[in-house]
């Protein structure tokens, strides 16, 4: 697996590789319960992003069709990817799903963003939604 420095949301180097270790953990026991593999790349992708949203309260509070919008506006790379990033995983954690303005939304969404920002995430948002999926579950009873 690569390892991704931390990032605005991990405080500290220890902390970041404590958060990583955790998630890893995570996504490996995730895969059995989803019976769902994830190829190494995207394995290491959604480790590192349960991570870097570790400690995050504020997941799904701004508006994403404002937030992609800026995103396409700005034509940054990086801008695409936090909302692709947001839309998975709120996708993957329902949070006040009767809410949403479709059951495809925000995967509709994500998809679209990992599109633009030219991201082989756009191809297995399906699968890492699974796993993420199962981690929010599986730690719900904790």
């Amino acid at each position: 697996m690569i390892l991704i420095p931390a990032d605005k949301y991990c405080m500290g180097t220890a902390n970041w590789f404590d958060y990583v270790k955790s998630c890893y953990d995570l996504v490996i026991e995730s895969e059995g319960i989803a019976q769902t593999v994830l190829d190494e790349n995207t394995e290491s992708y959604v480790v590192h992003l349960m991570a870097r949203n570790f400690e995050r309260t504020d997941i799904g509070e701004q508006p994403v069709a404002l937030t992609m919008m800026a995103a396409v506006n700005s034509r940054r790379r990086a801008d695409l990817l936090a909302v692709a990033d947001e839309c998975l995983l709120i996708h993957s954690f329902p949070m006040r799903r009767h809410r949403w303005p479709s059951d495809t939304y925000y995967a509709d969404m994500g998809t679209t963003a990992y599109g633009l920002a030219a991201h082989a995430m756009e191809q297995q948002f399906g699968s890492a939604a699974r796993i993420i999926h199962a981690i929010f579950n599986r730690t719900a009873g904790i």
